[in-house]
């Protein structure tokens, strides 16, 4: 029998501390909720909050560890403790502009914060992933309860719709993305990523792997809200709650990225030429389509829903880059990205109070004057979102573009460009409506302290690791190197 054991690769535990503890506490929240007073509910909201600090320093810890376990489906390196990181700071910030917003919508229940707590267990397990099968697991447990989230208001029709759209194109990219894992199942007789890229190597390019790549690609776009994946956008990210929107804007959509860099990096290297121009394409239309489309929205949520979009088409590009500088600008992003996008989205429930959600360019209007320092900051976060100096969105650009000049995709950069001198446009609608408007007579702002700390956080954020980018540079070098052999 000891000689039996011996034999058994046992998993190394502690690479999934973290996700136990996420999980843990979102249990946890589903089983104290019902003993909690309605006045009280917010009590949820700050167990979330300490969760996601606890976890931000358990998984601190990681950094410079490598471990592969679980047969070689499961990794803890610098890349995937980067990301996992980044879904905490994202979602400590989500809980806080959600804390006083729920108790608008008069939703304010522990489940949700709970789902929140479980589809970032679902995105933490995609970041750690070397198996497509596991891949798809932790892209359905993040995925099922963003369904959940999108009409987290039950009564409100647009919350319901958003939620059957998002569901219904969640179910038909998840089986192209199964179909993709089964291609790659019979063309390799491996579904690990390891696997993958040593039959590559040894037997050289099989066809069929090539629609397995776009397939895949399909399977997470939906997430990543590329063209042609994107329409559910607009229409869930208006519906949803805007708390929800801020976070199914930036959370799913990076670890979808992150995901699929990883698929691509470490089980597809050798037909990189093939997906770097499948992918030159998408990011085109992307940023395209995204910017283009933008212009002609006077909803802002669906003016952010279509920059998301055209956002996505620029993380892209740190993907097709293949090169060191691509994986790090990349992370980079990440982080410009959430502190940017879901800024903008705290001003929209800022201004929401009765009978007013607050997402229309008329709620804008003459905002420099009713609140001066909320319209100066709300410039901060448009002036990111376009790629101006002296934001964090502007190094975030710079690098994404570098590492796109440096691969040599000259006719991609332009596109870019183009499309960045574009969005000014559309985001200066708003700030035009803020400063050069006058303001309609309505009800005065709430002003809820919650989501006045999480908009001033992230505007300094927005300025600091604009000029002083060191801190997440090192963090994003670090990452990088997981992909390059040092």
């Amino acid at each position: 029998m000891s000689n039996f054991l011996a034999g058994i690769q046992f998993p190394d535990i502690t690479a999934i501390i973290p996700e136990v503890i996420a999980l843990i506490i979102g249990c946890l929240i589903l089983l104290i909720d019902p003993f909690i007073p309605k006045q009280k509910k917010r009590l949820n909201g700050y167990i979330a909050l300490f969760g996601f600090v606890v976890l931000f320093f358990v998984t601190l810890s990681y950094l410079g560890k490598s471990i592969v376990t679980f047969f070689d489906m499961f990794s803890v390196d610098n890349f995937s403790t980067s990301m996992k990181l980044f879904f905490f700071v994202a979602n400590f910030v989500v809980v806080l502009i959600s804390l006083r917003y729920l108790e608008m919508e008069d939703s304010n229940l522990g489940e949700y914060y709970a789902l929140l707590m479980f589809a970032t267990v679902g995105m933490m397990v995609m970041v750690s992933s070397k198996d497509l099968i596991m891949f798809y697991i932790g892209l359905e447990t993040m995925a099922i309860p963003l369904y959940v989230l999108a009409g987290f208001i039950r009564m409100n029709e647009r919350s319901a719709e958003s939620a059957l759209k998002y569901l219904l194109m969640g179910v038909f990219v998840s089986g192209i993305f199964l179909y993709g894992i089964a291609l790659t199942y019979g063309a390799t007789g491996s579904t690990k990523l390891v696997d993958i890229v040593r039959f590559t190597y040894i037997n050289g390019v099989n066809p069929i792997l090539f629609v397995a790549i776009i397939l895949i690609a399909c399977g997470l776009g939906l997430e990543i809200a590329m063209v042609p994946f994107h329409f559910w956008a607009p229409d869930v990210y208006e519906g949803a709650p805007t708390s929800v929107t801020a976070f199914i804007s930036v959370v799913p959509k990076v670890a979808a990225i992150a995901a699929l860099l990883r698929v691509y990096f470490e089980g597809f290297t050798f037909f990189a030429p093939y997906w770097q121009t499948v992918l030159w394409l998408l990011s085109a239309l992307t940023m395209i389509i995204g910017n283009v489309t933008a212009v002609v929205q006077d909803n802002v949520k669906r003016m952010l829903a279509y920059s998301s979009v055209a956002h996505a088409g620029y993380m892209l590009m740190g993907i097709l880059s293949f090169n060191e500088l691509g994986v790090s600008s990349l992370v980079y992003y990440f982080f410009a990205y959430s502190f940017m996008n879901i800024g903008a989205f705290a001003l929209v429930i800022y201004l929401r109070r009765k009978n007013i959600v607050g997402d229309r360019l008329e709620d804008f209007r003459g905002l420099a004057q009713k609140d001066p320092i909320a319209a100066l900051v709300m410039v901060v976060f448009l002036l990111s979102l376009a790629g101006v100096p002296p934001t964090v969105g502007f190094v975030g650009k710079f690098l994404i573009f570098s590492a796109a000049l440096k691969a040599g995709f000259y006719w991609l950069l332009v596109i870019a460009v183009v499309t960045s001198v574009i969005s000014l446009y559309y985001y200066f609608k708003i700030a035009r409506s803020m400063y050069l408007e006058e303001p309609v007579a309505d009800e005065p702002l709430l002003q809820p302290l919650s989501v006045k700390i999480a908009i001033f956080l992230l505007a300094i954020l927005t300025v600091v690791f604009g000029v002083y980018p060191t801190p997440i540079m090192n963090l994003a070098d670090l990452s990088a190197k997981v992909f390059f052999g040092y």
